[in-house]
């Protein structure tokens, strides 16, 4: 009798500590708002949750590096487009003096003009972006033009790591970008100063090579803006996938979860109120 009480007993006992902890699990689940509470609660479904999340640091980190990607092209592509201007300026002015009969003090007036213009183009060569200079290849702490616009860079690229295996170049170096460039404004008022009409007349020639040469360096550009706002548009669904993933692993379905609840809640009851019954002997009982 003793014995089969003590099993009686401590079968219900197992089952009032099934359906407590049971309870316990889903007014967790409820309350944190998450499925996984430990790794034991789905080892399967927590070494997915892992994975996901450490694709998503990784997807992060690529997104930021595409951010910085971008605004470094476009402060080159802002550069080259203010180039562009000034070497139009240039070649305005040579047509100018080509084209016209001038004084002495004309022509000197123009090389002045010119050599302003050959100065603003050396400030848009040493153009950077939070301290780091963007035409000096991976130089990026020395300023690649000095006060005689010697290129003091390298031709080595500056590049951004966007994805697994996946790198592009950014940095378009200062000598193939403005040497054309320095070349032809620097002939220029030279030759302006001389008053060489015949040469101002290369000259143009001169500044329509520069004109191509930056025209190139922006295509380039432009190219790899397009391509980098292609990664962050496809790094920003990758981050949605991810997230949508790991919320079907981690997070709680609320209503069903209440439902469970009010189910738990009643088996617990149950569990309860059965070893109560059970253990209910009356004095009858013992005499038998």
């Amino acid at each position: 009798m003793r014995i089969t009480d003590s099993l009686r007993y401590g079968g219900l006992q197992n089952n009032i500590e099934t359906s407590l902890n049971n309870l316990n699990t889903v007014q967790t689940q409820i309350s944190t708002g998450k499925k996984l509470t430990a790794y034991s609660d789905d080892p399967a479904g927590a070494s997915q949750s892992v994975a996901l999340h450490s694709a998503l640091i990784d997807n992060t980190q690529y997104t930021r590096d595409s951010d910085s990607a971008k605004a470094y092209l476009s402060a080159t592509d802002s550069a080259l487009s203010s180039a562009t201007t000034l070497i139009q300026k240039g070649r305005v002015i040579a047509v100018q003096a080509a084209n016209s009969d001038q004084s002495p003090e004309s022509f000197a007036a123009l090389s002045s003009q010119v050599d302003g213009l050959v100065s603003q183009l050396t400030q848009i060569a040493n153009s950077d972006l939070h301290g780091k200079y963007l035409f000096a290849g991976t130089n990026t702490k020395t300023a690649p033009y000095d006060a005689t616009q010697t290129y003091t860079g390298n031709t080595n690229s500056v590049s951004a790591t966007l994805g697994p295996h996946y790198t592009m170049a950014l940095s378009t170096p200062g000598s193939t970008a403005f040497g054309p460039a320095f070349t032809a404004l620097k002939s220029l008022k030279t030759d302006l100063a001389a008053g060489n009409v015949t040469a101002i007349s290369s000259d143009i020639a001169g500044a329509d090579a520069a004109l191509a040469a930056i025209s190139t360096a922006r295509a380039t550009t432009g190219s790899k803006i397009v391509e980098v706002d292609s990664v962050t548009q496809r790094l920003a669904r990758s981050a949605g996938e991810y997230n949508d993933a790991v919320s079907k692993i981690e997070d709680v379905d609320l209503a069903t979860a209440f439902v469970q609840l009010q189910s738990a809640q009643n088996i617990y009851q149950a569990s309860l109120s059965t070893t109560a019954k059970a253990f209910q002997y009356s004095l009858a009982d013992f005499l038998h």
